[in-house]
């Protein structure tokens, strides 16, 4: 029984040491970050021994950080520093069920603090850890930024075609579609589809409801595909080419997508506003847009210019980008996204 008792006991002991991380040039490193029900998968990728962390927060609710690790992004930002690909509760190949009590904006903005903690408790206390929200994850870096002490805990903010305040989105979205339906109309382009959409515009003038706001959304899809310059971001086809190569999980991935997508929360974030927060921000912030944005316009990067109180806020816009440049325009995302990091980390 002694040798039995000896390693279990050693088992123990050996479990209860902190993992040993090794910082390299080449990293490819996946963990789950465990919070309040869910288990959610973070791959960091890249560069960790350059002590400077893009963390990606993805859009949805329900998308997936799988859809940013492309090849451009492993050669051109990987190269550099260090990406943190994570998967939020709910969405991507995070795991936990349904876990429906706690899928709420302030318990996602929890997971995000709880993991910026734990990459600096893997890496180091002194890495550099700049947020990236994408579309929802806007709204979520938005939530994180505008609570006391996170900002502290990071070195910079990057914005990227993301809603800070649902309502205020619906309002841009209407107006940006009427205002260049009616000059796409003149120009006698997509005649049959604009009027289409410059007629609900116009008979919906707010405020907006979620079925409205539901359909201004779909137009927004739609729009950006009218201009020859936008090139056309499929999911299905970046499943095609890169699902089986990178093993991505599509089932586990579609199915919190269409969970987290129609899941109640959806109705709260509606009333999320934290806009009178953003004076207090004063990392530097960079606000990336699509110049053919409609489903979060450019006019959010205005409004975040005016609010947020860095002394170092910047705002630029890809003249060929709809609502990805991450993909549409993936040299500028990437050499935008790189200068800011290098100056500021």
């Amino acid at each position: 029984m002694k040798p039995f008792i000896f390693s279990l006991l050693l088992l123990f002991l050996l479990s209860c040491r902190q993992e040993v991380i090794s910082l390299g040039e080449r990293v490819s490193d996946t963990f789950f970050l465990r919070s309040n029900g869910a288990s959610m998968r973070v791959l960091v990728e890249g560069s960790t021994a350059s002590k400077t962390f893009l963390l990606c927060v993805h859009g949805g609710p329900g998308s997936s950080s799988f859809f940013f690790n492309s090849e451009f992004i492993s050669t051109h930002l990987e190269d550099t520093f260090a990406v943190v690909y994570w998967d939020q509760r709910n969405a991507g190949a995070s795991q936990g069920g349904a876990n429906v009590e706690h899928l709420t904006l302030p318990q996602m903005t929890e997971d995000l603090e709880k993991l910026v903690a734990v990459l600096k408790l893997r890496y180091g206390q002194d890495i550099s850890i700049f947020v990236m929200g994408h579309s929802f994850g806007g709204l979520l870096s938005t939530s994180f930024f505008a609570k006391a002490g996170n900002q502290e805990q990071v070195t910079g903010w990057i914005f990227v075609d993301g809603s800070h305040q649902y309502l205020l989105n619906d309002t841009l979205t209407r107006d940006m579609l009427l205002a260049e339906g009616r000059a796409q109309l003149a120009l006698g382009n997509h005649p049959a589809e604009w009027q289409r959409i410059v007629d609900y515009c116009e008979a919906h003038p707010g405020p907006f409801d979620m079925e409205v706001s539901s359909q201004l959304n779909s137009f927004a899809h739609d729009a950006e595909t009218y201009y020859p310059e936008v090139e056309y971001n499929s999911i299905l086809q970046a499943i095609r080419e890169h699902a089986i190569k990178y093993n991505w999980p599509i089932l586990p991935t579609y199915l919190n997508n269409v969970f987290s997508g129609n899941a109640p929360f959806n109705r709260d974030l509606r009333e999320a506003d934290f806009r009178s927060g953003l004076a207090r921000v004063t990392v530097p912030t960079l606000l990336m847009f699509g110049q053919r944005d409609f489903i979060c316009p450019p006019g959010h990067g205005d409004d975040l210019m005016a609010r947020i109180g860095s002394a170092h806020k910047f705002m630029v816009i890809s003249p060929v980008s709809g609502h990805t440049p991450m993909f549409q325009d993936e040299a500028w995302f990437c050499s935008e996204v790189r200068k800011f990091m290098r100056e500021f980390r």
